[in-house]
């Protein structure tokens, strides 16, 4: 076959292009170090490079979501250690206080050092990440109405005790109805009931609002869906409002995992028909965390007084028995009534305890026992035997709280806030308003505003670490409500009541021990995520190193094969060189 010069050119000029067009890719290969830029280079290694960088992706989110848990367990710990120890400094000086070379004055200035150890203890349970998540919030924080303690089953009947109203985030439901006849439900399925019922009001479904409702230590927490410093909730009224215990309660928003608050509620003996709202704490800077009593002195008219006070015990002059107070304080503050007491005994056995204010007998054949515990009305009375004997018949001790006035003479208007200390609730006409006598109580609790939830991370298909502890298995477990312990100490140092101090030391014992068993969980957490991190970081290092074996240029090979090429390309023009003086051309020229 004849090979004309033509071919014979076009032949050399595209293994010249050829070669130089593989110098090129040669070129760039050794410029980004990567043997294998596009499918055409090596479609199978093509498809395991895109594998290996896909699992290096997973891992690296992996270890990324291992350094942010990481960070949120040690501020978990770190809270916990400071908790621990503010707590130690509490339980000292409780033990500092509950010796009887202190008195009255020693006992009520030691509470100005354990206040600011519960707003410390506050603000490291209402620790938050750089992110502004809560660390002990769970996975989110709510608006909450708790109610008082129910006696269950509840009965609700229709057109009797059947409807409710709620205010969730602002917007006022209509008249919410929870029943069409006469049921009589269990706490739990009350609160199933209640939170449908509410759930299918339609002003708040046009906007978007919602609540679920728990039965929790005997009462309703109805709590707002919505999450934050916005969300909150509140039982405004209903003819099921007081059945339900909401005649009072406590309130707060989601803006803090542990919302510092107010337990209102109506006193038993009230005549007058006003209702009282949820207690709220609006500014816990100016909050003296102190119990208190509404009193009013007519039906426009009332006075607040602190009654984190002492209770006073005299003997009268007559008495001929050798008894003395040794304690006295209130254990209940939402019974106290304010009026005057007298313990009288009948025998040297026996005594009875009369409401000298109201003229009605509390109880009678009372069994005396020397530093025995006289319990009536919320208080705590301790009379003990002297070195010369007993109580003689018709000894009579008077009982008395002597409360502070924090309001005195105000004016009352049903539905207008009332304020003090930074507290706030309301008090309103309901079936009619209130007489003069009636009490309305107030007193100080910290409430748990998150869930339950557990934020966790994925660490490898299919496998999740929890990465938090939720606060109510910490500061407020089903052992002890550290917060409330703390408050209920102040009360009884404000009270110089010295059972009171006794008995807080065993609720900071078990507040230590909650404490501890939480510091526990969270180092295992934390050992678990350093293994894990660990783990990724080995197989980060296998994946990559895959990938480079996949992916990565023979350094020495590829210089090689340049070098190969830039020979062929210089004897290819070499030989179109020489092809091009030998043509006709030149003859021509």
């Amino acid at each position: 076959m004849r090979v004309t010069e033509q071919q014979v050119f076009g032949f050399l000029v595209n293994s010249y292009q050829q070669a130089r067009s593989r110098a090129l890719r040669l070129q760039e290969h050794l410029a980004t170090g990567k043997q294998v830029l596009q499918p055409s280079d090596d479609p199978s290694r093509f498809h395991q490079i895109v594998g290996e960088k896909a699992t290096l992706v997973k891992l690296e989110q992996r270890l990324r979501n291992v350094s942010t848990a990481t960070t949120r367990v040690e501020l978990a710990d770190a809270s916990l250690q400071g908790t621990t120890a503010t707590l130690a400094r509490i339980r000292q000086l409780a033990v500092q206080y509950a010796s009887d070379t202190n008195g009255a004055t020693e006992r009520a200035a030691g509470t100005h050092e354990i206040k600011e150890l519960l707003q410390h203890l506050l603000q490291l349970g209402n620790a938050e990440s750089d992110e502004n998540q809560p660390v002990f919030g769970g996975t989110s924080r709510h608006g909450f109405a708790a109610g008082l303690t129910l006696s269950t089953p509840v009965t609700l009947t229709n057109s009797i005790a059947d409807t409710l109203t709620v205010k969730i985030d602002g917007v006022t439901s209509g008249t919410i109805d929870l029943t069409g006849g006469t049921e009589t439900l269990s706490g739990i399925e009350l609160a199933a009931r209640v939170q449908s019922r509410i759930n299918a009001d339609s002003t708040l479904i046009a906007a978007g609002k919602s609540a679920s409702v728990t039965y929790t230590d005997g009462r309703l927490v109805i709590a707002s869906n919505s999450d934050g410093p916005t969300s909150n909730l509140e039982v405004l009224g209903g003819s099921a409002r007081a059945l339900l215990g909401f005649n009072g309660g406590s309130a707060g928003s989601g803006g803090s995992t542990f919302a510092a608050t107010v337990t209102t509620n109506a006193a038993a003996g009230n005549s007058g028909g006003a209702l009282v709202s949820q207690g709220q704490i609006v500014n816990t800077s100016t909050t003296s965390f102190d119990n208190y009593v509404v009193r009013f002195s007519g039906s426009g008219a009332f006075d607040v007084v602190n009654v984190s006070a002492p209770v006073t015990v005299a003997p009268n002059s007559a008495n001929a028995g050798r008894v003395g107070a040794t304690d006295a304080g209130i254990v209940d503050p939402q019974r106290v009534t304010l009026d005057t007491y007298e313990i009288q005994f009948t025998s040297g056995s026996q005594y009875s305890v009369l409401n000298t204010t109201t003229g009605s007998t509390i109880s009678t054949g009372n069994s005396y026992v020397s530093s025995g515990a006289i319990e009536f009305d919320g208080l705590r009375v301790v009379l003990s035997n002297g070195q010369q004997g007993g109580p003689s018949t018709g000894d009579r001790f008077v009982v008395a709280i002597a409360p502070k006035t924090v309001l005195a003479n105000q004016t009352y208007t049903s539905g207008a806030p009332m304020e003090f200390d930074g507290i706030r609730f309301r008090i309103t006409n309901g079936v009619s308003a209130p007489a003069a006598g009636d009490l309305f109580h107030v007193v100080t609790h910290t409430q748990y505003a998150g869930d339950s939830g557990s934020q966790e991370i994925e660490v490898a298909d299919g496998e999740v670490v929890p990465t938090n502890v939720p606060g109510n298995e910490v500061f407020s477990g089903s052992d002890v409500n550290l917060f409330d312990t703390v408050q209920q100490l102040l009360a009884a140092l404000r009270g110089n009541f010295k059972a009171g101090i006794a008995e807080s030391l065993g609720g900071l014992d078990r507040a230590l021990s909650q404490v501890s068993a939480a510091q526990g969980t969270v180092g295992a957490l934390a050992n678990r995520l350093d293994s894990t991190s660990s783990a990724l970081s080995e197989s980060k290092d296998l994946a990559t190193n895959q990938l480079s074996s996949f992916e990565d240029i023979d350094l020495a090979r590829t210089i090689s094969d340049l070098t190969l090429q830039e020979y062929a390309i210089q004897a290819a023009g070499e030989t179109l060189g020489r092809l091009f003086d030998n043509s006709l051309l030149k003859h021509l020229r």
